[in-house]
């Protein structure tokens, strides 16, 4: 099954640059300067805090705002002299923005109906399309229902439709799953990345949830206070984090000041390599899976008290006060450890780093 007409089988997913765009709204700069490549056919996660700039970016891609400076690119030609049809996004807002008078049918079929007359398909070809996402997002026997009558689960798949129906090269989400509970949110991830990898559409989706960026997305831009703080693959941003901020929002990590010295930090008991020389305070991180926890009578490690256990799911979250240490230590072990029954809440144990990322503390 295709998403195309065959006069447009030959199109290929769009490539979209962004070269050194801002936004203001009054004095305040939302964008600062922002630049990436959004690779073409490929998924896309605009990540980070509330208010880091994310759907501000997506707007301006998509045209609803305009940058108050850089360019934005499709395959090369500057989105500005484009129109927003020319540009053939498709934009899935946060809260499905259905129309709640007309059925599921008529809902993904909208867009195609307001065509122009003279670019509008024929009844026979909506009703088509229409069919064809309806088997895609599984919403066969739903198509007479209203969006009050679906979960809302059913609803964005309807959005989502909705934008695949007028053929986008480009397709935007806005938080797609953030009004959605954990279950169905797990279920739509693996659902959107089947459907955007059939439907060969570029795609960019904006989310706070690091979970959601590194299962679903090919390439993340993680987002701070209008700039990016770091892109890469998903791989790339949670193994090899260059900023302190990009550190501390992927992952469970505990942080520690630390003095550097002679090539080499001491944390928690245990020797690390840096790569700059001479002496100076530094930042250190480290995840909770990246303790080893022993019994303290086994080897040696820096003391610590298991303050809490939570064994819920593969890996069992331990709260662990290290000694001359004010807040608690996030650990994570196996489950299979801790059904030993040798780590309990009080207890007395060792834990030891086995990796650990640095960095110079600002001055």
């Amino acid at each position: 099954m295709t998403l195309l007409h065959p006069d447009r089988s030959a199109d290929s997913p769009v490539a979209i640059r962004i070269d050194e765009v801002s936004k203001s709204f009054g004095g305040t700069r939302v964008l600062d300067r922002v630049s990436m490549t959004i690779a073409p056919g490929r998924l896309t996660a605009l990540l980070g805090p509330s208010g880091s700039g994310k759907t501000t970016l997506l707007r301006v891609i998509a045209g609803l705002e305009r940058q108050t400076g850089g360019i934005v690119a499709f395959d090369g030609v500057d989105a500005d002299r484009l129109t927003l049809r020319d540009r053939r996004v498709g934009f899935v807002f946060q809260h499905y923005a259905l129309f709640r008078h007309m059925t599921v049918s008529d809902n993904i079929a909208f867009g195609l109906r307001v065509r122009p007359r003279r670019e509008r398909p024929d009844r026979q070809a909506i009703a088509r399309k229409v069919s064809e996402l309806l088997e895609l997002m599984q919403l066969q026997g739903l198509e007479r229902r209203f969006p009050a009558q679906l979960s809302g689960g059913q609803r964005q798949r309807v959005a989502i439709a909705r934008a695949l129906a007028i053929e986008p090269t480009v397709l935007l989400l806005d938080e797609p799953f953030g009004a959605l509970d954990a279950k169905v949110r797990k279920d739509l991830r693996r659902w959107l990345r089947e459907v955007c990898e059939r439907a060969q559409v570029t795609t960019v989706f904006v989310t706070h949830d690091q979970e959601e960026a590194l299962e679903l997305a090919d390439g993340i831009a993680i987002m701070n206070r209008g700039r990016i703080e770091q892109s890469g693959s998903p791989m790339e941003v949670f193994e090899d984090p260059r900023t302190p901020f990009v550190c501390e929002f992927l992952g469970n990590v505990n942080r520690f000041d630390c003095t550097y010295g002679e090539g080499y930090v001491e944390v928690c008991g245990a020797q690390f390599p840096v790569d700059w020389g001479g002496r100076g305070a530094g930042i250190a991180y480290i995840r909770a899976h990246e303790f080893e926890v022993v019994a303290r009578e086994h080897a040696e490690g820096v003391p610590a008290i298991v303050d809490a256990v939570h064994p819920f799911g593969d890996a069992v979250a331990l709260e662990v006060r290290v000694e001359d240490r004010p807040r608690t230590v996030a650990v994570s072990i196996s489950r299979e450890l801790w059904e030993l029954g040798e780590i309990r809440k009080g207890d007395g144990i060792l834990v030891r780093p086995n990796n650990v990322r640095v960095f110079r503390a600002a001055s």
